[in-house]
């Protein structure tokens, strides 16, 4: 099976380089994913300006290497509300954004909503973070878990909306449950 995403490579947003190499992340301890938010304010303005989520994915990378220190952006992936998912560190790597000592258990998937602005996630931020992680299991190898940033680390993350998603079963938008 063919995982359909639609993926846009660093090199089509513009990325930074990494300040060094990654560390692998080793597919027998990838448990599954772990879903973030922005934690800030994200201008509504993005669901009908995909410009403004290219621009706010380089700011959130630019942050993460010159506040945190980090060597990238911290997150596996990126999702927005056109349902486009950003290459972050991508597959077989090592995020930063768990926290420390809960990188080597998950992938970290970053979807664009925030405490402000834009919280509630569109369903195409939904669909792509349910894309981004059956591409995860099928070409990174990761487990069958769906958590929080929240779950094993003290933080809002990711939100009172994509948690609740989440601890809803994270249904895909529009197909019924059963």
């Amino acid at each position: 099976m063919t995982v359909a995403l639609d993926l846009v490579l660093r090199r089509d947003w513009k990325a930074r380089a990494p300040r060094g190499d990654y560390t692998q992340l080793d597919s027998e301890s990838a448990r599954g994913v772990k879903v973030h938010y922005t934690g800030g304010r994200v201008d509504p303005m993005i669901v009908t300006d995909h410009g403004g989520c290219v621009d706010l994915v380089r700011a959130i990378q630019a942050y993460h290497m010159e506040r945190n220190g980090w060597i990238d952006l911290g997150y596996s992936f990126v999702v927005c509300p056109h349902q486009k998912v950003f290459e972050g560190r991508g597959l077989h790597r090592l995020p930063a954004a768990n926290g420390p000592g809960l990188n080597v258990g998950h992938y970290a998937v970053l979807g664009l909503v925030g405490e402000s602005g834009l919280v509630e996630p569109p369903d195409g931020i939904l669909h792509g973070i349910l894309d981004t992680i059956a591409y995860i299991r099928e070409e990174g190898f990761a487990g069958k878990e769906i958590k929080g940033h929240r779950d094993g680390y003290a933080t809002e993350c990711p939100g009172a909306h994509l948690y609740a998603w989440i601890r809803n079963g994270a249904p895909r938008p529009g197909v019924p449950v059963r």
